[in-house]
């Protein structure tokens, strides 16, 4: 989910995507534990999150429009489906973009846990055996270098692929087989 909403709204914006997969799932819990389960829980996600992010978006046009009004003409706003190729090409994408050489092998990986799995820092922590201060600022680092760099999803070259190839296996290697699909 994350990794859709980064390529809408950019790597620079991780934090806007994040915050609104995290409402999405505190949203779940507060709707399925007294209305119950839906009947496609992967559906009603992404459509919760679709409907936060048309939120966001709603608030920034509005934003721009009464207080930057003065800075130049409004941007039309895209809006994005999640269907199951977008989300599978956004995934794939996104585990490229963190897997830059711009961060160390090991912020990629945890950048990669936290983003594509949603693993918590204590998760990460556990991991890789380390303490939980040295994977929060592995995180803030390496989120600061992605922002910096100013990534963006895209299309790689061949030579930017292979380049990143070793780290994206290791990193699929360490992604629980539970995390590795789209349901």
């Amino acid at each position: 989910m994350t990794a859709v909403l980064c390529r809408h709204f950019g790597l620079k914006h991780i934090e806007i995507a994040e915050d609104i997969t995290s409402e999405t799932f505190l949203k779940a819990v507060e709707h399925w534990t007294t209305k119950g389960v839906p009947a496609n829980p992967a559906a009603w996600l992404y459509a919760v999150a679709r409907n936060k992010a048309k939120d966001y978006l709603k608030r920034i046009v509005l934003y721009d429009t009464q207080i930057k009004e003065a800075i130049g003409p409004n941007e039309t706003i895209e809006y994005f489906e999640f269907n199951d190729q977008n989300i599978s090409d956004s995934q794939l994408a996104m585990i490229f973009a963190v897997c830059s050489p711009a961060n160390s092998p090991e912020a990629q990986i945890c950048l990669a846990l936290q983003i594509l799995c949603g693993f918590s820092t204590e998760e990460i922590t556990d991991a890789f055996l380390a303490k939980p201060e040295t994977i929060k600022k592995r995180l803030q680092r390496a989120k600061a270098n992605l922002r910096k760099d100013n990534f963006q999803l895209k299309n790689l070259s061949e030579t930017e692929i292979n380049s990143r190839s070793d780290t994206v296996l290791r990193t699929l290697y360490i992604i629980p087989p539970e995390n590795r699909t789209v349901s």
